[in-house]
């Protein structure tokens, strides 16, 4: 962990214990390491017990993974073997899309040289590179800028305004009233939460404990297909309710 670490010194990354499952690595993540680099571009690392997982927010309208079949949006059907790259697996929704975005990316792919249990993810919303842990990193952070630049720029999110009209209407006014606070961002949810008054974080409590039985379920009814960006937005609701749970609770006790 610590020789990681060292490895993005220069970015003066925080550092926090967790215990996070990954089921396309089958394996638990026990430590998250978190920076920006000098153009401010944010970047998580998980570390896993032979590998790592290279993080940054990412906006686009595709969804690929290779190397993995991914097991969290389920891009897990085989499309086409790229040599010198690897395996690339899609949902098949946009195929053709994404065989033109590997072309594109063919010789930032063929640069990372991936070896066995190595591969890239992207999602709407995030690109990961898991990578094992003697990797010298700064080449990889560098080489994942370069992709994700790539990506944004010949794929861009163009859904525009979303209406969540797959939410029951309970769960779906909610989250227009708190879609300011639907953040997947780490570093911008952390963002955020400073600046709440503590009414604000009182009302968004009392006004989700109430419907999470209902998320959960609403969540579960997915777990076969691909989450909706209104499924995506409710989890994050959740993730923030649990953060803002635990430090009222610390904040209580202290």
């Amino acid at each position: 962990m610590q020789e990681i670490r060292n490895k993005v010194k220069m970015f003066r990354p925080t550092s926090q214990d967790l215990i996070l499952f990954d089921p396309n690595l089958n394996d638990n993540s026990t430590r998250l390491l978190k920076f920006k680099d000098d153009q401010d571009n944010r970047y998580k690392i998980f570390v896993f017990t032979d590998t790592v997982k290279l993080e940054t927010p990412l906006t686009t309208s595709l969804l690929f993974s290779i190397n993995y079949p991914d097991k969290v949006c389920l891009a897990k059907k085989l499309l086409f073997e790229e040599s010198g790259i690897g395996k690339i697996y899609t949902d098949n929704s946009q195929n053709e899309q994404i065989q033109l975005c590997i072309k594109l990316l063919m010789d930032n792919l063929k640069s990372l040289n991936f070896e066995i249990n190595e591969g890239l993810t992207v999602y709407r919303n995030s690109i990961q590179l898991t990578l094992k842990q003697d990797r010298q990193m700064l080449a990889e952070i560098e080489g994942l800028k370069k992709i994700k630049s790539i990506v944004e720029y010949n794929f861009p999110d163009e859904t525009g305004k979303i209406h969540f009209s797959d939410l029951p209407t309970d769960l779906r006014h909610m989250l227009k009233k708190f879609e300011s606070l639907a953040i997947s961002d780490d570093f911008e949810r952390e963002e955020k939460i400073l600046t709440l008054t503590e009414k604000q974080r009182i009302d968004f409590i009392e006004s989700i404990q109430p419907k999470l039985e209902n998320i959960n379920v609403f969540l579960d009814t997915f777990s076969e297909i691909q989450l909706s960006e209104g499924a995506i937005r409710l989890q994050n609701l959740a993730k923030l309710f649990i953060e803002l749970t635990n430090q009222h609770q610390n904040k209580n006790h202290s």
